[in-house]
């Protein structure tokens, strides 16, 4: 380290010594092996796995995900590029290097752990010296305040277009469902009590519910004006089985309590129709714009002491392994793990797994700008104090982030304990 330089050619801060919150991992060395057959099978053995024990909807879920990081990595990969910044690496994935190849000064590849990404851009910071005096031109510090920004906010960018792209695709290409088109009972589900009134009335998916007290339900909002009314009575269903066969059944519904307190009556049946509505892609705009509104809303309640509070009860909680459906259980935060366990779901159709894949890359986008290191909107607030103290000094001004490392070691902490508890919950307490 006593040979290297910072971007304007000062000696190295002694801290960059043990500042690894801010450092990507080392590039290969002359003739280090740059392949790991067995790391490569543990990967694609995870694949499998997803795909065995999971399904393909999980796995398409997951490899929807793969392609999120990856396009995130690329923005900030393209920007840095064309804006004549010197990029060395491009992976997927932390730790031990399973497998790269060079092509020019850059070496792309995989490594073992599969919980996000990285591109290695030079001189990010005081605690990241240039090597070669000849490169500082090209270091991300050097470079104008307009391209800095362009390239450490490109990667939330990405995840904005794809939202955009998404939300298109969910309204203009898949279509929401026509409540005014036939249907029949796509799934059977219950209250937390257990209480299935459609199970009582042998229900059962692919049926249609012909009429209910006499009253044509061929369209399902009438069903539901039928329904509602009648919590705690009795009800006769004419029901047109999956197999053609018509049977009538009475059934007593139960009550259901509503966000606004009030009651209605539930017979427990979700709907499946046969047309679809498709909208105009500016329809898929207004969405992402709702998504956005959403997670403005959502960051504060996701880093509020109450949700960790409430992870941490339930962290602690005794007991064999259950599913979490209360209201105030369900207010934790989900992990990937989660997210692709709930789009796995039958319950959840295509357009459920789109919606879902555009809120995550909404929600992912906000926080990659939260102003705190090592997340990007950490590197644009330091890039902006540099510009803001540069108007009062006779020389670009560059900020000493080793005073940061206090409050950027938190913030790691912090992360890590959301991704690894929210896994933990996921996997034996997971939200159903």
């Amino acid at each position: 380290m006593t040979d290297m330089q910072t971007p304007d050619g000062s000696p190295p801060d002694e801290s960059a010594k043990t500042s690894w919150v801010m450092r990507e991992p080392k590039e290969r060395a002359e003739g280090e092996e740059a392949n790991n057959p067995l790391g490569l099978v543990f990967l694609l053995g995870l694949l499998a796995m997803v795909w065995y024990f999971a399904g393909l909807a999980s796995f398409v879920f997951v490899i929807g995900l793969i392609v999120m990081i990856f396009l995130h990595e690329l923005g900030h990969f393209a920007t840095a590029k064309w804006t004549g910044m010197k990029s060395t690496q491009f992976f997927l994935g932390f730790g031990p290097r399973i497998w790269s190849f060079r092509r020019g000064e850059v070496e792309y590849g995989l490594r073992m752990i599969p919980a996000g990404a990285f591109v290695r851009i030079i001189g990010m910071n005081n605690l990241d010296p240039v090597e070669d005096p000849a490169d500082a031109p090209r270091a991300y510090s050097n470079k104008s305040y307009p391209r800095r920004m362009l390239v450490i906010t490109a990667g939330s960018l990405m995840h904005f277009i794809q939202a955009v792209l998404l939300f298109v695709v969910a309204s203009s290409v898949i279509g929401t469902e026509d409540p005014d088109s036939s249907w029949d009972i796509a799934a059977i589900s219950g209250l937390e009590t257990g209480e299935v009134p459609a199970l009582d009335a042998n229900l059962a998916p692919g049926d249609t519910i012909v009429s209910a007290d006499g009253v044509s339900t061929t369209n399902f909002d009438v069903l539901r004006e039928v329904l509602q009314p009648k919590a705690n009575e009795p009800v006769t269903l004419v029901v047109r089985k999956a197999d053609g066969q018509i049977e009538e059944a009475t059934v007593t519904l139960v009550e259901l309590e509503r966000s606004d307190g009030s009651v209605v009556g539930f017979l427990g049946i979700a709907p499946s129709f046969d047309g679809r509505i498709r909208e105009s892609p500016m329809a898929g705009v207004r969405d992402f714009g709702g998504a956005m509104k959403a997670g403005l809303t959502a960051i504060p309640q996701f880093l509020s002491p109450s949700s960790f509070v409430n992870l941490g009860s339930l962290l602690f909680e005794g007991g064999e392994q259950v599913a979490i459906t209360s209201d105030e259980a369900a207010e934790r935060p989900i992990s990937m793990v989660g997210a692709v366990r709930i789009a796995g779901s039958e319950d959840v159709d295509w357009l459920g797994r789109v919606v879902i894949l555009a809120f995550i890359n909404v929600f992912v986008g906000l926080v990659n700008l939260l102003p705190l290191l090592p997340l990007d909107g950490g590197h644009a607030a330091v890039a902006t104090y540099e510009r803001f103290r540069s108007f009062f000094t006779d020389r670009p001004y560059q900020a000493d982030v080793a005073k940061l490392l206090p409050i950027t070691y938190g913030v790691v902490a912090i992360l890590a304990f959301l991704f690894l508890s929210t896994i933990w919950l996921d996997i034996t307490r997971p939200i159903g």
